[in-house]
This record gives structure tokens, C-alpha cells and sequence, in this order.
């Protein structure tokens, strides 16, 4: 088992060398699916703790000799968020643990988020909420200019405080770019964020503005991406649909 620890969190050994042993038994469950993420509180330190399913075996394989795991990824893109003046949860520890000396399941352990919203509530539209969708813009702009490209940047990975000014954290980060990237990349990096085409719409006029590209061209490519994107995961759901109900 290899255990990474924040030195800024070393008094939290004890707890993270035990969490594999207590995760199941222990902690607040926020969400149980294909990952668990759990709350856990030591001390007067509120902790989430995300781990991670268990991989096939070709990335078992892959993240014993080839790449980082999701875990480590997701300690380091933390880190590097964190030094280029990014908002994310501060990162605690990441564990790896190893059966027959192959990568097994992964873990990484943060401080808990507190920022109250989350973009998925523009799923419905702008609702008169062109403020926050202005600061996003100007954050997403920010966020492209300092070489970050968050791959799955989509409404419940985005959190946002509740007054202004509004401010923007984000979560799940093990899929990360960092680098120069073009107009295409920068544009198609909307395309998860909502089904709504006037949400979209409003957002890209925004960042497109600022970065001084065209708008109406902008506007047009990424309401494409977003299209491409919600028609793919309609089929990808329908065929995983059929094959639980033949």
C-alpha cells in the first residue's frame, strides 16, 4: 500500500493509514455508484474521502507501470490548481493499494468543499441568474488562459458560492490538461455543461467576448459540441439500456 500525505496534514496518519479498513463501516455516504465518496469528521477537520472502483485489469495494469491513477491524479491536479490560484478542496492524501504487486483501488482524501451550488441548477435555464453566468465565463477564461483544460467540466463537478462576488471551486479533477490549447478545445470544453442551448449560448457570447473572438462564430461551434455531445451520451445510454433489458 502506498499513502501519500499533504505535510500540512500530518496528524492525520493514524486516520488515513486505517481508512481502507474503516471506509465501509465508518464516515456520512454522500454518493454510492461507480465511485463512493464519504464525509468523515476528525477532530475539527470536515474530510471527504472519494474511492475509487476497482479498474479492469488492463488498467490495473496501466496504472501499475504506465500511469498515475486516478487517486494520484487527482492529489496532484489539486496541487497544481492550488499553485496557479484556483479554487478546489485542499488535498489531504491519496492511497494506492497493490494485490500481487499490481495497482488495485485507489483512494484521495481532501478537506470537504463548503461552497453551497452547484451548476447543475442552470440545467433549466438562465432563470435570471445572468450575474453568475457572467462570473463563469470570466472564470472559464481565466481558467483557459492559465493552461487548464478540466475534461469533464460539467454542472456537478462546477461549485459556486451564493453572494457576490461569486467565486468558483472545482472537484473531481483526475482528468486533467494542462498546457496551450486551441479555440477549438477551449470552445468544445462547454459542451457537458448543460443541455440548454441558451445557457450555453449565453455563457460562450460571454467568454468570447472577453477573449475577444467572435461571438456569433463562437456561439455556433459550441452549441455544435454541445449537440455531438448530449446525442452521443442519449445512444451510449440507450445501448447500456438494452443490454440490462434485451
Amino acid at each position: 500500500m502506498k499513502i501519500v500525505i499533504n505535510p500540512k496534514y500530518r496528524q492525520l496518519d493514524s486516520f488515513i493509514r486505517e481508512l481502507p479498513q474503516r471506509f465501509d463501516s465508518e464516515g456520512e455516504t454522500i454518493y454510492c455508484g461507480r465511485n463512493t465518496i464519504k464525509r468523515f469528521r476528525v477532530g475539527d477537520l470536515d474530510i471527504t474521502v472519494k474511492r475509487y472502483k476497482i479498474p479492469l485489469l488492463v488498467n490495473q495494469f496501466a496504472y501499475t507501470f504506465f500511469r498515475p491513477s486516478k487517486a494520484r491524479r487527482a492529489y496532484r491536479y489539486a496541487q497544481l490548481l492550488t499553485e496557479k490560484g484556483f479554487r478546489t478542496p485542499e488535498p489531504v492524501a491519496y492511497i494506492e493499494i497493490t494485490r500481487s504487486r499490481f495497482f488495485y483501488q485507489g483512494y484521495f482524501v481532501s478537506l470537504t468543499e463548503t461552497y453551497p451550488r452547484l451548476m447543475r441548477e442552470f440545467n433549466d435555464g438562465i432563470c435570471g441568474k445572468e450575474n453568475i453566468l457572467n462570473a463563469f465565463a470570466a472564470f472559464t477564461v481565466r481558467l483557459h488562459e492559465a493552461g487548464i483544460l478540466h475534461l469533464d467540466y460539467s454542472p456537478g463537478n462546477i461549485l459556486f458560492t451564493g453572494e457576490e462576488p461569486v467565486t468558483f471551486s472545482l472537484i473531481d479533477l483526475n482528468r486533467m490538461r494542462f498546457g496551450p490549447m486551441n479555440k477549438k478545445q477551449c470552445l468544445r470544453n462547454f459542451d457537458r455543461l448543460s443541455w440548454n442551448a441558451d445557457v450555453i449560448r449565453y455563457i460562450v457570447a460571454e467568454y468570447a467576448r472577453l477573449r475577444g473572438w467572435d461571438v456569433g462564430q463562437s456561439v455556433e461551434t459550441a452549441l455544435r459540441h454541445q449537440t455531438e455531445f448530449f446525442r452521443k451520451n442519449a445512444r451510449k445510454q440507450e445501448f447500456k439500456k438494452r443490454i440490462r433489458h434485451p
